[in-house]
């Protein structure tokens, strides 16, 4: 065989695993659609991204993973899960299925220093942790698919500064109400909350509605109370929860003339991170913004 047509076989033989690594997406699975909404921003198309919960009225708490989901968790590369209790079942379904070769994100290992003294485990709801799992993720996917080493540090660098406009829509919404006092049924809100510099009523309160037991008598009173009294801004609730207690406390909200903003613990179908977190800034400063007259 003449040199020439000897050396193109064999670069042909070299390259071959490269082109497949290319046109191959990654397979990743996120417990959440939120977690898949950033994985699927920092790998563009050189992924394959499923939820696992896509449904925005799931209550992950209570999610019971199918067969299905064990096989996409099974056969996966990469896989992202929140941590913290918030989706236990995924951490029960990686031990049942060990594979050697797949990467496992947790974002609350990553949270680290920024996790609140509570142990909220909501933490999705700050910029800074969603930074963090979106980094880890454009290392893994540049490791795994190296070929696309540019458009995955591309992709990281738009989503950083989409988390940019963000962090400034908090930093103006904490500017015009400094220091708000507020109230919530959950502490889905909280980190966000948090990174505004805003109190939240009603901690106990919070944790036994998202752990799902009964609040004692004088801890609902004081709840209510505080809504009755106006000590309360606005009135936070989770719209993928609805139980007797909490529509009661909104109607006592509704009554007393407080705000109230529902949020969502996961990004909606058709909708980004940093738009999600956008849509429930702008609805928690129109109530912030009715409740003090501007």
């Amino acid at each position: 065989m003449p040199f020439r047509l000897l050396l193109a076989a064999v670069l042909s033989c070299l390259l071959a695993p490269l082109a497949g690594a290319a046109t191959t997406p990654l397979q990743v699975v996120a417990a959440e659609s939120t977690y898949a909404s950033i994985a699927q921003a920092i790998g563009g198309d050189q992924v394959r991204v499923t939820a696992i919960i896509q449904n925005p009225n799931a209550d992950p708490h209570a999610f019971e993973a199918s067969p299905q989901a064990a096989r996409l968790v099974a056969t996966a590369r990469v896989v992202v899960y929140n941590g913290l209790g918030y989706d236990d079942w995924m951490r029960q379904m990686l031990q049942a299925s060990p594979a050697p070769g797949r990467q496992v994100i947790m974002a609350a290992a990553l949270a680290g220093d920024l996790i609140l003294p509570d142990r909220n485990p909501h933490v999705f709801y700050d910029t800074r942790v969603a930074r963090r799992v979106a980094t880890r993720l454009a290392a893994l996917f540049e490791a795994d698919d190296p070929l696309h080493r540019a458009l995955f540090a591309a992709n990281l660098v738009r989503f950083a500064h989409a988390l940019d406009g963000v962090d400034s829509s908090i930093g103006a919404l904490a500017g015009r109400h400094p220091r708000l006092t507020l109230a919530a049924t959950e502490p889905v809100f909280g980190y966000m909350i948090h990174r505004l510099g805003w109190v939240s009523l009603g901690a106990t309160f919070q944790l036994n509605i998202m752990n799902g037991t009964e609040p004692a008598p004088a801890v609902v009173a004081h709840f209510e109370d505080s809504l009755r009294a106006h000590r309360a801004a606005l009135l936070i609730y989770n719209r993928q929860v609805s139980q007797p207690l909490t529509t009661r406390m909104r109607a006592v909200a509704q009554a007393a003339g407080i705000p109230e903003v529902g949020v969502d613990e996961f990004v909606p179908p058709g909708m980004d991170y940093p738009t999600w977190l956008h849509t429930s800034l702008a609805a928690v400063a129109r109530a912030a913004d009715a409740s003090h007259g501007r």
